[in-house]
């Protein structure tokens, strides 16, 4: 049997937040109700409740064009054929006088969308505004009213021309929306009372019943699944089986509801709530669609496809979010003061989780041009998935530039121990500099984040090896990088994915140099870093103030990646082309130097001066030798 746990999981949370369906909010997404969909409309007509023409105006491209409308499983579905949405629609179902004005026979599509409407009417769950749309568009003349408000054109010849355009679309094919002046809310998109209405009725006229794979119940079911589930032009769907010739399910059923089966309203509900979680708090890139909630309340989790320092800038309720923009902040020292202020923070917010809440992830990817795909699925208690994702940020870090803050206005950059997001470590792998920054092929970073996923979500989880491995190499390149983001946006990347394996075998990173003393690929690291340093203090030329003027490619960076294969030939090169280097040194910037590359060799003799190629490890040994040493004659010149 096929596993349809998110499709329940996702039908609980559309309960959990029943009320919120069909509240429309300023600049919020819309829990769509049971039944419903949107489309983009183009024209907006204003009845009174008489169902008399009032006025209609022509709409702007934007949100207030997105408008809720009901839906029956054939009009939601529809490619071709006649299937009528069972209000609002385009102009070739609701015209009575569409042929007239085009010339092209939409009669048959008029008649039924007229037939469906009066059903609607005629039943218990009419309405006002229904009863007035019905006797308006009776009369038949929706395009002529249309060409007399001036929001259609005429050629000269008397018909209705698609040279004219209303949102970019031809307006014999504009989609039409209705206010009507009663005892109701005007705009029927809006209308919370119709939409129950129609949800009612519609489900009323419920078909044939069978078991549901979803919920294990015998309910009304449904072969006709929505679609927009990542987008409002998405046309893409989770469960389809209408290829009736080819090979969706033949040879192993004979029928499709056989393959899978689930009930009407569990499919709307699991396919509204997830359309809104994607809208609301969704990660989406090219064409995967990312998202973790609480099924059973409604509070935010932090967002795993970003980077620690903001992977809870988007919880309301999240504390001490703030501090950056006070005036008592420390400027020399705001990572120390952010790691400690967001520690606190997330403990607070971890404090008010309960141990009934349930956390669920989906991962969603274009399978082909109309189908999607679950990539990955998982759903753990609330405190465990925090857990792990605590786990994660607190073993996966690294110093690095990273921006942070809610508001725009608010947005600034901070240097600090933070976690990478699963974007930043597939480009640090993958990446290549174009431009300003990297870029990579977007199948190969959807397939690189779908498998970091777990690490994320299991705690303990491993990072894949050759994602390490190419992140290395990449970091092993620097010329092929501008300094920032080679430095940035791939050695502080890979480090970190170094630290979290390290960490995650029983070590502790905050005596790497010390514990690996006997590490031949840490030491070659180290070595590295102190003659990268000392020709940086000598051939960088400086102002006045300390700053750097010119700043060219050392000798360490144009021979790394040889360094990183063949080691002891290489650094004999390195340390020969830095003789005239020295000689611009002050007598104790060469003493420290000699001091420094004294003590590795001398370890390096023990542990192996060769030309076997380096381990990954040589990166976070070079990494932290160079910050050790620009502490060092940062304290001897203060």
């Amino acid at each position: 049997m096929i596993c349809l746990a998110w499709l329940k999981t996702l039908a609980d949370t559309y309960d959990v937040h029943a009320e919120q369906a069909g509240v429309i909010k300023d600049g919020q997404p819309v829990l769509l109700p049971i039944s419903h969909s949107t489309f983009n409309a183009q024209i907006e007509v204003t009845l009174d409740a008489d169902g008399n023409f009032v006025d209609a105006k022509k709409l702007e491209k934007g949100n207030d064009a997105v408008t809720i409308i009901p839906v029956t499983e054939d009009s939601a579905a529809r490619s071709s054929g006649i299937a009528p949405h069972p209000l609002c629609d385009k102009l070739c179902y609701i015209a009575g006088d569409y042929t007239a004005y085009t010339g092209d026979n939409k009669e048959s599509y008029f008649d039924a969308y007229m037939e469906q409407l009066q059903d609607w009417e005629e039943s218990e769950y009419a309405s006002p505004a229904v009863w007035a749309i019905s006797r308006y568009l009776e009369k038949k003349s929706l395009v002529h009213d249309l060409v007399t408000s001036n929001v259609l054109a005429l050629d000269d010849s008397g018909r209705l021309t698609d040279r004219t355009k209303i949102q970019n679309l031809g307006q014999t094919g504009a989609a039409v929306r209705f206010i009507v002046y009663g005892p109701d809310i005007p705009e029927v998109w809006k209308n919370q009372g119709l939409y129950d209405k129609y949800s009612a009725y519609y489900q009323q006229r419920a078909g044939e019943k069978n078991l549901c794979y979803a919920s294990g119940k015998i309910e009304s079911c449904s072969d006709k699944h929505p679609s927009k589930i990542r987008n409002s032009g998405d046309k893409a769907k989770l469960i389809s089986g209408n290829d009736e010739s080819g090979f969706t399910y033949r040879g192993r059923f004979l029928s499709k509801g056989q393959a899978v089966s689930v009930g009407y309203e569990v499919s709307q509900k699991a396919h509204n709530a997830l359309r809104w979680l994607i809208q609301k708090q969704g990660y989406t890139r090219d064409e995967s669609a990312i998202v973790t909630w609480i099924v059973n309340r409604d509070m935010q989790l932090p967002d795993i496809m970003k980077d620690s320092a903001n992977s809870f800038g988007d919880i309301d309720d999240f504390d001490d979010w703030d501090f950056l923009g006070t005036s008592s902040i420390d400027k020399k020292d705001t990572g120390k003061q952010f790691a400690e202020q967001f520690n606190n923070a997330v403990n607070g917010y971890a404090a008010k989780l309960k141990s009934e809440d349930r956390a669920a992830v989906i991962a969603l990817e274009a399978a082909t041009t109309g189908r999607l795909s679950v990539v990955y699925y998982d759903e753990m208690g609330a405190i465990q998935y925090i857990d792990a994702v605590r786990s994660w940020q607190q073993h996966c870090k690294w110093r690095r530039t990273v921006t942070v803050g809610k508001a725009e206005e608010e947005r600034k950059k901070i240097t600090c121990e933070c976690t990478p997001s699963p974007g930043d470590m597939a480009l640090a792998a993958f990446g290549v500099q174009r431009s300003e920054w990297l870029e990579a092929d977007a199948k190969l970073i959807r397939s690189t984040v779908k498998r970091l996923l777990p690490c994320i979500t299991k705690k303990g989880g491993k990072i894949p090896e050759d994602m390490i491995r190419a992140a290395a190499r990449r970091a092993s390149m620097p010329q092929t990088m501008s300094e920032f983001v080679w430095y940035n946006d791939v050695l502080c990347v890979v480090c970190a994915m170094l630290r979290y394996r390290y960490e995650m075998e029983g070590n502790k990173m905050d005596d790497f140099l010390k514990d690996n003393i006997n590490d031949r690929s840490v030491l070659f690291g180290r070595l590295l870093a102190v003659y990268d340093y000392m020709e940086q203090l000598a051939m960088f030329e400086r102002d006045e103030n300390g700053k750097v003027v010119e700043r060219r490619t050392t000798n360490a960076k144009r021979y790394w990646n040889a360094y990183s294969r063949r080691p002891a030939k290489t650094f004999e090169t390195i340390k020969q082309n830095l003789v005239p280097y020295e000689r611009k040194l002050s007598n104790y910037a060469v003493m420290k130097f000699e001091e420094w590359s004294g003590e590795i060799m001398k370890h390096l003799a023990a542990a192996g001066y060769s030309n076997v190629a380096l381990s990954e490890m040589y990166l976070p040994g070079y990494y932290l030798q160079m910050d050790y040493m620009r502490q060092a004659f940062q304290k001897k010149e203060q």
